[in-house]
This record gives structure tokens, C-alpha cells and sequence, in this order.
């Protein structure tokens, strides 16, 4: 058995004015708060990985508190965790508010037997101190820590900046498996398949040019896919339905792919990448305003930029970003009975778009793109079950075509950024991501076409969906990039149908490239 980290943390709840009276009602939160809030989301760990405060008083307008922890649910989660329900027992009934959340002192435990300690970078970090080694640990001391820092994450971050965690095996040398696995490093290779022979690609993109399956588009990392490469796509496409999600018993839906603000407001997408998403605003009522603007366009031959921001409403929707967003939203508010789950959902009707700024080339680093999105709602273990068996089967059927792939650790998904440890006790697994990359040769790093993904009760809490007995429910996607599969596919395959595979050749139509006397450019 492993060690864990280990916390301490000293530090204050400052309220809007002397909290002595409510002494007797803190004591009580605190008590249950130990029992429960402090607990919630240990699932199978024990009662040491959880948090719990140790000492406590009241000074004035300060509640001065001591909270320890283990590995699970780190001090300063927990602390967060208390400030809504303290609110509400002290406000209503002695008025006082919370007005600010303070780490004096930030004691933290690594074990060097799991990670490896970098010194050097610890010293770059002006609220570090105290770094001493001892008993097969390195404890340091992070100062000084104000309520923005801790809510943004300030805290995780310089954790992983100094400790990187070891590849774990067990007695006999041997890489454990996904479900052994727990809080693994982003980037930690969990799974990689046999050697097959290949028939590699130098550059993709070029190649689809020169031989007129795509065109780029106007709009930056935007392609026109051409008839061969659409029937590759949607060969694979009917291969990944059959093989994983009919197999898993999903059924297919149509979602909306104009997504309200106030749907992504209740998934936090946000406070996540906000700079990540396109934006829509829908026209005024207002037919003066684009009779100006279409004056303007017929005399100079431009589009008046202004004139046209003049006809619009504020933005109040974004384009698909993740493709899930409308399964959330069709739970909303709804309640549903544990007897009946998991529920299982997917769609494959359209494009999803995101902004890669200067990060978009070819056709592996595209803004619109098609993907298939499988999402689940369940208990805990139905949703971990699900999305590794999403995951699991995805590896299978890339070995049965002969692709060569291996599975990582995800960084924590955009989602979660400003969200995982809300003070409102939401659950989270230990790993909330895996992707799957193809390889690439010649590439260091593969393209990834599968996130799976277990969101815990990020969306449940975000959409209200309740079970009828109020038992834990939580959700999961797992997102199958089909425009990525066919990068990776034709980077190992390359263009001969020679080479490629019979499960793909047997579901693959004929198709005509057009003739055009100036295309492709030879």
C-alpha cells in the first residue's frame, strides 16, 4: 500500500461581524461537518483520505481553524466546502455573513516513494518554505494563501509543478491496470497496443490535397471533405456505432447544436476556456439598421463591420463546443429512479466547434470538426463502469484495425477549471479523464480520438437532476473524434485502399471525385 499526501492547514473564516454568539451553533456545524461534508466523496477510501477539522475557536469576527487531511479531500477543498452551509446556519439566524476565507499556513506531506520531488522548482515559489525531508517525505509549507488563490486552483498547481508522480506497478514489475489506477498524473501512459505493420503517411494534409479529397475553407481550420474522404469517414463512423456504442446499448438522439448561455452556465464551460468557443448573436428587430448596412455593403464593396455589430444582439449562445451539453439540459430539473439507469445516450448529427487560435493545422488541429458523443447519467459505479467499457472497447477496435494506440491520463477537463473544489461538497473521481491517441509517425505525440470522460456530480449538481431516492447519481461522456480517427488512420494506413483493413473496405461506398479542370492544384 501506498503513501499519501497529507495536509495541514491553519488559517480563518472571517465574518461580517463578533460570530461569538453563534459559538454553539458552529460547534454543531463543525461536528456534522466532520461526520459528513468533510467525508462526502471518499467512495471506497477510508476515513484517513478525507479531512477533518482538528481545533477550532472564535476571536472576534474570526473562526481560526485547523483542518487536516489526507489525499482524497485536501484541506483546502474542505474549507471551501464550508462556507456555504456555515453561511446559511449563521445568517438567518444571527445575521452574519461570510466575507473572506484565509490560509495562514499551508503544510503539505509528499511521499517520495510515489513522487519525485523537484527542489529546485519548490525555491522558485516565493510562498514556499520550510522544505525539509524526512521518514520518506518531503514536507513544505505554502504561506499566505487568500480565498481567489484557493478557488483558482493556485494551490493544486504548485503541487504539480514540484511533484511528479511515479509510473505505479505492482510486486512483480507490472504496469497496473485502469481500474487500479487512482489520482494519476496528466500525460501517465495507463494502456499501449502491439506493434502492427504500417504503411505510414509523411504529411496527411498534403497528401488529401494533392490527391483532391479535402480543400481548405476560407474560415481558418475549416476543410472541405470531398467525396472518398467522407465515405472513409462515415465507414468509420458506422464501425465506431456498431462496435462500441450499440454494443453498449446507447440510443441515438439528436441534439441541438446552438447552445443558450444559461445552459452553459449551469456547466461552468465559462469559467473554463471562455476564449475557446464561437460566439452567436442573433440580429435586432430592427430593419433600419441593415437597411444602412446593406447601402453601405452595395457602394463600397465591404462588409461594414460596424454597421452590422449595430444590427446585433449581444451574444447569447455559442456553437457546440463539446457536443454533450444538450443531454444535461434534457435532465434538468427532472428526476429519475435508480432501478433505471444508466441512461444512455449518443449523437453523431453534426459538427462541434472550437477555437484553437494560432493552434489550428491540417487536419489534425481543426475549429469544426465531426465527432461522436456518447453521455450517460448512473450511479457511481454504473458511470465508471460505463466509461471504461467505452474506453476499453475503442482500444479493441483499434487493434482489430490494426492501428497502433495508446491510452493516457487527460488533464483535468476545462470544465472543472474554478469548479472542482466549490465549496458545495461536489464528488469527483480520481481520474476524470482518459485519452486515446493513435499514433502518428514520425510524431512524438499521437493524435487523440477518444476522451473519456466521469464527471461526478459536476453536472448533476449544475442541472438539479435528482434521483427519486435521493441516492448518488453521476455523469459521464466519452467524445469519438471522427475527423482525428481519420487523420490517424491515414497518417499509419496512408491512401491505398490496398492497405487498409477489411472491416473498413467492406463498409466503404464508392465515391467519384469531382472533375474540375483547376483542382486539385497538381
Amino acid at each position: 500500500m501506498w503513501k499519501k499526501m497529507k495536509f495541514t492547514l491553519k488559517g480563518e473564516i472571517t465574518f461580517s461581524k463578533d460570530a461569538t454568539e453563534a459559538k454553539e451553533d458552529i460547534q454543531s456545524f463543525i461536528d456534522d461537518a466532520n461526520k459528513e461534508l468533510l467525508l462526502r466523496g471518499l467512495g471506497n477510501e477510508t476515513l484517513e483520505a478525507g479531512a477533518q477539522i482538528t481545533d477550532w475557536n472564535i476571536t472576534g469576527d474570526k473562526l481560526n481553524l485547523t483542518i487536516k487531511s489526507g489525499h482524497k479531500i485536501r484541506a483546502h477543498d474542505g474549507l471551501l466546502r464550508l462556507k456555504n452551509p456555515l453561511s446559511k446556519i449563521v445568517g438567518k439566524k444571527y445575521h452574519l455573513g461570510v466575507r473572506d476565507m484565509h490560509i495562514d499556513t499551508y503544510e503539505i506531506s509528499i511521499p517520495t516513494d510515489e513522487y519525485s520531488f523537484n527542489k529546485d522548482a519548490a525555491l522558485k515559489f516565493e510562498q514556499i518554505e520550510n522544505i525539509q525531508e524526512e521518514d520518506n517525505f518531503v514536507c513544505f509549507t505554502i504561506k499566505d494563501i487568500n480565498e481567489s488563490e484557493i478557488k483558482k486552483q493556485t494551490i493544486n498547481r504548485i503541487i504539480k509543478q514540484v511533484a511528479t508522480k511515479e509510473e505505479l506497478t505492482d510486486e512483480n514489475g507490472e504496469q497496473l491496470d485502469l481500474t487500479y489506477k487512482m489520482n494519476s498524473t496528466p500525460g501517465e501512459i495507463v494502456y499501449r497496443s502491439d506493434k502492427f505493420e504500417l504503411h505510414p503517411v509523411d504529411d496527411v494534409t498534403e497528401e488529401a490535397l494533392k490527391l483532391g479529397w479535402v480543400k481548405q475553407f476560407p474560415g481558418k481550420g475549416q476543410w472541405f471533405y470531398g467525396p472518398k474522404m467522407t465515405a472513409l469517414e462515415r465507414a468509420i463512423e458506422s464501425i465506431l456505432v456498431e462496435k462500441v456504442l450499440d454494443k453498449l446499448d446507447f440510443q441515438e438522439c439528436l441534439f441541438p447544436k446552438l447552445i443558450p448561455f444559461e445552459v452553459l452556465d449551469k456547466m461552468k464551460y465559462l469559467e473554463g476556456l471562455p476564449e475557446g468557443m464561437y460566439y452567436v448573436s442573433a440580429p435586432k428587430r430592427d430593419p433600419e439598421a441593415f437597411d444602412k448596412f446593406k447601402q453601405e455593403l452595395i457602394i463600397n464593396h465591404e462588409i461594414p463591420i460596424d454597421l452590422l455589430k449595430d444590427g446585433l444582439k449581444d451574444p447569447g449562445y455559442v456553437n457546440a463546443a463539446a457536443q454533450c451539453e444538450p443531454f444535461y439540459e434534457f435532465l434538468s430539473h427532472e428526476v429519475v429512479d435508480e432501478k433505471d439507469l444508466p441512461i444512455k445516450c449518443f449523437d453523431k448529427s453534426g459538427w462541434t466547434y472550437r477555437w484553437e487560435g494560432g493552434g489550428a493545422k491540417g487536419l489534425d488541429r481543426v475549429h469544426e470538426f465531426q465527432r461522436v458523443e456518447a453521455v450517460w447519467c448512473g450511479t457511481p459505479e454504473q458511470v465508471d463502469k460505463v466509461r471504461d467499457a467505452t474506453l476499453l472497447l475503442s482500444q479493441d477496435l483499434a487493434s482489430e484495425l490494426e492501428l497502433e494506440w495508446y491510452t493516457e491520463v487527460g488533464d483535468d477537463p476545462f470544465y472543472l477549471e474554478g469548479r472542482k473544489v466549490e465549496n458545495r461538497g461536489i464528488e469527483f473521481p480520481d481520474v476524470p479523464k482518459y485519452e486515446m491517441r493513435l499514433v502518428v509517425p514520425n510524431r512524438d505525440k499521437g493524435v487523440a480520438v477518444v476522451s473519456a470522460n466521469n464527471h461526478g456530480t459536476h453536472f448533476v449538481e449544475g442541472f438539479s437532476i435528482q434521483e427519486a431516492h435521493q441516492h448518488n447519481i453521476w455523469t459521464g461522456c466519452t467524445g469519438f473524434g471522427l475527423t482525428r480517427w481519420l487523420f490517424g488512420f491515414l497518417a499509419q494506413k496512408g491512401f491505398d485502399k490496398e492497405n487498409w483493413p477489411k472491416m473498413v473496405l467492406d463498409r466503404l461506398k464508392d465515391a467519384k471525385t469531382p472533375k474540375v479542370l483547376t483542382w486539385p492544384k497538381q
